[in-house]
């Protein structure tokens, strides 16, 4: 009987939850919907519920999208994102992760004291140290350039923390048993940690790809050249020209937001299981 009325609560609850999602999902149905709309019909259906309805599906559907990859560079801005996004998920799995490895596992002088300052880093807003990062790659003569770009990018304080937390778990008797076959440090890092710390590595790597790919202000500080562009920046470029349509703003707004939401579908759970082990974790 109890377990009767707890499934019963739970699909009440579940059902209650779907609706409530509804709510949230209205503005990315409504800008999906109009995205493959004239400006004339987007008026039209404005105050009633064909305003969340997809138009009929004839030669003029996909003319918004159309336009904006054939009269744009937005196509080429999101390449060079994912470009970018590729390149940090691999360097910063690498370089955090080591650094967390080290804080977690391998004892040297002051190891509490550089935890205490990589914690206090992550209360440190972006904003506030973007101005010595430009200085410091303008000094270097690397403005324009990818690796201007990427380089103050690599190392995250979160980052380090979160596999810092999942790695202080890992049983020192694994290495010791990868030794005795004459197994390196980095090699033992790339062949056991990392796989056995998929949750973590996926957490990481979805943080590094929304950072990049929602980041503005330091690729607008550091890139002049139109061919390096991001996404946000060709957003901006697109949405604010006088000629750009509703329906073209739409769209390029959708084809920002549709990877995030992919992204994220595919890898939720592996996010929430990373966080949760490492708020579960302690010293």
């Amino acid at each position: 009987m109890i377990k009767r009325k707890q499934k019963r609560f739970n699909w009440i609850l579940t059902i209650a939850l779907l609706i409530l999602s509804l709510f949230f999902l209205f503005p990315v149905i409504w800008m999906l919907a109009n995205s493959f709309k004239p400006d004339a019909a987007i008026t039209a259906d404005m105050n009633s519920f064909r305003a969340f309805v997809l138009p009929p599906l004839n030669g003029s559907f996909f003319e918004n999208y159309i336009s904006v990859l054939t009269n744009t560079s937005f196509l080429r801005y999101m390449c060079n994102t994912l470009l970018y996004a590729a390149v940090l998920i691999v360097l910063g799995v690498i370089v955090n992760g080591l650094a967390g490895y080290a804080l977690a596992k391998i004892k040297f002088p002051f190891r509490e004291r550089w935890l205490m300052i990589i914690m206090l880093l992550m209360i440190v807003p972006m904003e506030t140290i973007i101005t010595i990062h430009f200085l410091i790659v303008a000094k270097l003569g690397l403005l324009n350039t990818i690796i201007g770009y990427i380089l103050p990018m690599i190392v995250n304080p979160f980052n380090i923390f979160l596999f810092r937390q999942v790695f202080i778990s890992l049983p020192d008797d694994v290495y010791e048993a990868a030794q005795l076959d004459h197994c390196s440090a980095i090699k033992y890092f790339f062949t056991m940690v990392l796989p056995m710390s998929k949750s973590v590595v996926a957490t990481v790597s979805v943080f590094t790809f929304l950072n990049v790919w929602n980041d503005y202000l330091w690729p607008s500080l550091v890139f002049t050249s139109g061919k390096l562009l991001t996404a946000q920046i060709g957003l901006n470029a697109i949405t604010s020209n006088d000629n750009t349509t509703t329906g073209q703003t739409l769209a390029v707004i959708t084809m920002i937001t549709i990877p995030v939401i992919i992204i994220y579908s595919f890898f939720s759970k592996q996010i929430v299981q990373g966080v949760m082990s490492t708020g579960s974790k302690e010293g």
